[in-house]
């Protein structure tokens, strides 16, 4: 069913940390956040800054965020004004560091009819628990009228 095995459905079932999993935040420049991830599968693991929006305040959020960025067919449309800088540091079980990065983004990867996504990282992951701090390094706080939210998921591909 779904195309994961049961024990994976069983996983995810009993446990909320197993990607893919979403956790509302309003960030704060300087702030660290901080979540917990229980991994149970080897492979790269997207973390991305979820931006809700509707119908009244899509333009207001296209301006901020700007356009595609990944999309070649997207090349003329402009970047956003809210460029976000954020640190992303991940800890396994024993503390030890696995991922330690500064990231900048200055339009969208990903996009729904409500909903905005900037990546902040690409998180290379090994089975284990995971504690993974994101560090807001610019003002952000032309967000703050959006709920918002970080999302870590993978991709199939």
């Amino acid at each position: 069913m779904y195309g994961e095995s049961p024990y994976v459905q069983y996983l995810k079932w009993a446990h909320h940390d197993i990607p893919r999993f979403t956790v509302p935040v309003l960030l704060v420049e300087g702030t660290p956040f901080t979540l917990h991830a229980r991994i149970i599968g080897k492979r790269r693991y997207e973390l991305n800054l979820m931006v809700f929006t509707g119908p009244k305040e899509e333009a207001a959020l296209t301006t901020l965020l700007g356009g595609p960025v990944a999309q070649p067919i997207n090349a003329g449309a402009p970047p956003g004004k809210l460029r976000t800088t954020v640190r992303v540091t991940v800890h396994d079980q024993e503390q030890r560091l696995v991922y330690n990065q500064t990231r900048s983004s200055d339009g969208i990867d990903a996009w729904t009819a409500f909903s905005r996504a900037r990546e902040l990282g690409l998180l290379p992951l090994d089975e284990g628990l995971y504690t993974v701090i994101i560090t807001p390094l610019s003002d952000v706080s032309a967000l703050a009228p959006f709920r918002t939210e970080i999302e870590l998921t993978y991709s199939g591909k």
